[in-house]
């Protein structure tokens, strides 16, 4: 592999955990009971993630966005060390970014709390500030490989050079895209998928992959 020059995560149970991107705002408008209802028809089988995603983001009617930057660390819980992380990457030269499957307006909260160099994710539309329940640009598993992509042309960084962190399906390709691959607190497919796998609270733990 040649040097490394991008660290590309996941967001969703690789960076925060049990509250997630969707999550996080339905919980700040007041429909917690209603993204529950949701989540259980997808376990269920009843619908699919993509379609669950569109009806959560139907509960976010009516948000205000910077709502979501004032109660962010309120109420998620990351990963121990992500500024940290970021933080060792960059006096190695190294950039890092998220993409995520959900909503654009929670990555760029994350970016500019821990201090990433960019992020990506589904485009929920917001007119004046608020929230008007659609979705405008939906981000699923190889939309993901096309944010890395833009960045990487954007940066003059080739796929060689990058290393992917993430926990889920919409992950693994990514994972084949990049040189590199960590699963963190995956599941055994998306382990078999990876090239490192980790289970830790400690963010930290990734960086024997990286440097």
């Amino acid at each position: 592999m040649e040097k490394v020059k991008l660290i590309c995560f996941d967001l969703d149970d690789t960076l925060i955990r049990e509250i997630h991107s969707v999550m996080l705002p339905c919980i700040i408008n007041g429909k917690e009971k209603e993204h529950f209802f949701i989540q259980e028809q997808e376990e269920k089988g009843l619908i699919n993630y993509i379609s669950a995603d569109y009806l959560r983001a139907e509960l976010l009617l009516g948000l205000e966005e910077s709502k979501i930057a004032h109660c962010f660390l309120d109420i998620v819980k990351p990963i121990k060390n992500i500024m940290n992380v970021v933080n060792v990457l960059h006096v190695h030269n190294i950039k890092s970014i998220v993409i995520t499957v959900g909503p654009k307006q929670v990555a760029k909260v994350v970016c500019n709390i821990w201090g990433f160099d960019s992020y990506y994710g589904s485009e929920y539309e917001v007119v004046d500030g608020v929230f008007t329940g659609k979705i405008l640009e939906y981000i699923g598993a190889e939309q993901k490989i096309e944010c890395l992509k833009d960045f990487c042309n954007s940066n003059n960084i080739k796929p060689e050079e990058c290393i992917a962190v993430g926990d889920g399906a919409t992950d693994i390709p990514v994972f084949k895209y990049c040189a590199k691959s960590i699963a963190i607190n995956s599941s055994p497919i998306v382990k078999e998928s990876a090239m490192y796998t980790v289970d830790t609270d400690d963010l930290t733990d990734i960086l024997k992959y990286i440097l």
